[in-house]
């Protein structure tokens, strides 16, 4: 039992702490970058909205303004079934990088995708969604990966500020992604991409099933294509910080929910012999993360059958259920600060991968996205 105690103990750790320091340690040794050079292919950027009439005209003028040649840049509104007046905004902004597709029936992202992509004039497409805003050089940033004709897809990550200031909020979970899909990228692929800020070429787009997710499927695509997935560092968008625990809870459950639906149809890339270290990191990254809520609940349970006759698992029992009751308390706001914030956010995404997995398993997908502002 003991054994087993600590099977799930490492397990529980594993995508947290023991991969991530793996993969760091692993890229510092064996990684070495892929070459960036200046290059201005024609791009598209492609920003995907549902009733987002706060903040698409301020994103359009973000877009706009990026340092990129004006002849070589053009931005896709895709309205999918907005019902405010997020197509009168859009159709009021006169520039002719600027083009309109909207559509007047919700049939949820990826199907607006792709019906959208075969007509965009771009090289390389731009994936961003509403409320991210690009830095002025983004797009030249990008844009320099794909001078390695190896490289398929470059991704970005995201950070995170208050409203109205310059204040860094990004969390722990995000800084550690980052860090994670760099090394992945530096050794071979990075599993995933983010969904605010992600470029790829155009020839590599593959039509996607409704139910997918797009910034994890579009990625796997193009490795099974032959080419190279990574994250630049020096790309990222920022946003505000999501607000509340029950959008942050749907948002968990949803990206579960469709996440574990696309490993299982794209299952072929966990095989070793065909797609190498790749297949580790797509295993250790979400397969092993997707787990976590089950080793959690085992952990514990295996922990109180050895505290009756151990002090020492008896007192890390008590140390996972204090974890749980502080946990509680910062959902509930009983309390604050950041260890507080740490235990409640890790304790809310567990019980949500718990009820998506409740979803994959019944049959219930979550094929129309709702923005979580």
């Amino acid at each position: 039992m003991e054994s087993v105690y600590l099977l799930f103990l490492f397990l529980t750790l594993y995508p947290y702490v023991f991969y991530p320091l793996l993969v760091v340690v692993w890229s510092k040794r064996l990684g070495k970058i892929w070459k960036q050079e200046h290059v201005t292919p024609r791009v598209s950027i492609v920003i995907s909205v549902f009733n987002e009439e706060g903040v698409i005209r301020e994103k359009i003028q973000n877009a706009l303004s990026l340092e990129y040649p004006k002849d070589l840049l053009e931005i896709v509104v895709v309205s999918d079934g907005s019902s405010d007046r997020t197509n009168h905004i859009v159709a009021s902004i006169t520039d002719p990088r600027l083009v309109l597709r909207a559509y007047p029936q919700r049939n949820g992202k990826t199907a607006c995708l792709n019906r959208v992509i075969p007509d965009a004039k771009g090289e390389i497409l731009v994936f961003t969604d509403a409320n991210s805003m690009f830095p002025r050089d983004t797009i030249l940033k990008l844009a320099r990966s794909f001078s390695d004709s190896r490289i398929g897809l470059v991704t970005g990550w995201t950070k995170y500020r208050k409203a109205g200031g310059d204040e860094d909020t990004t969390g722990l979970y995000a800084r550690l992604e980052k860090v994670i899909k760099y090394g992945e990228s530096l050794i071979s692929s990075c599993v995933g991409a983010d969904g605010a800020v992600f470029a790829m070429r155009k020839a590599l787009y593959r039509p996607l099933k409704e139910c997918d997710i797009n910034d994890f499927v579009i990625p796997l695509n193009v490795i099974g294509q032959g080419k190279r997935v990574v994250l630049d560092p020096e790309v990222y968008c920022t946003e505000k910080p999501s607000e509340g625990e029950v959008k942050e809870y749907r948002r968990q459950v949803r990206i579960t929910n469709r996440s574990l639906g696309a490993i299982w149809r794209n299952r072929e890339f966990l095989n070793p012999l065909r797609y190498g270290v790749f297949a580790f990191f797509l295993f250790s990254h979400k397969v092993v993360r997707f787990l976590v809520p089950f080793f959690f609940v085992w952990l514990f349970c295996a922990g109180l059958i050895l505290s009756s006759e151990s002090v020492v698992y008896a007192g890390l029992v008590v140390a996972q259920a204090v974890f749980i009751v502080v946990g509680i308390f910062g959902i509930l706001k009983c309390s604050d600060g950041r260890a507080v914030q740490l235990c409640s956010f890790v304790l809310l995404t567990i019980y949500a991968q718990l009820i998506g997995w409740v979803r994959w398993a019944t049959g219930k997908s979550d094929v129309i996205w709702q923005p979580e502002r």
